[in-house]
């Protein structure tokens, strides 16, 4: 009786041991699983503020060009650099030079330089000008518009910001 009271003792020993080991392991499972999540949760967040931040930088980038551009379109250098633009361009009077509203001050020298209507285009906004050419269809876009909205979109994938690390 005693051997087989000391079995039975031992086999439900073992058993509770077991039942414990695996009570103990699927705790460490579930805490595991918890604290990854978190983790994940937390480098998700991170990786979202670090986007943001950049956003936000870029946004200050961008601003600050636009500002320094608006301030060449004031500049007595911009007649010049229109002028420059319509020179460089192969025109003829089938062409049509589009302007912005604020620029419309430069239509007559634009006109007398290129020989070919000047109109406005309320589209452009900031400045440059845009060539259209009436027989073939073709519009070169020379605005400021069109050269922030580009860089713009290539911004991301171009430039770095120094100790940028998002993987």
């Amino acid at each position: 009786a005693e051997i087989q009271k000391s079995h039975q003792v031992k086999k439900t020993e073992d058993e509770e041991l077991l039942n414990a080991y695996n009570k103990i392991q699927r705790s460490v499972r579930d805490i595991e699983s918890k604290y990854r999540r978190m983790l994940a949760l937390k480098q998700q967040q991170l990786k979202t503020d670090s986007l943001m931040q950049r956003e936000n930088l870029a946004q200050k980038i961008f601003d600050a060009v636009s500002k320094l551009i608006c301030e060449f379109t004031v500049s007595e250098k911009y007649e010049n650099y229109l002028i420059n633009l319509v020179k460089n361009e192969k025109i003829n009077e089938n062409f049509i030079i589009m302007i912005s509203e604020k620029d419309l001050k430069y239509s007559n020298v634009l006109q007398d330089i290129s020989g070919c209507k000047v109109e406005t285009d309320p589209d452009i906004v900031m400045g440059g000008i845009s060539i259209v050419d009436t027989e073939n269809g073709i519009a070169v876009d020379k605005t400021f518009d069109s050269a922030i909205k580009e860089q713009r979109k290539q911004f991301s994938s171009r430039y770095k910001f120094r100790n940028e690390n998002l993987s």
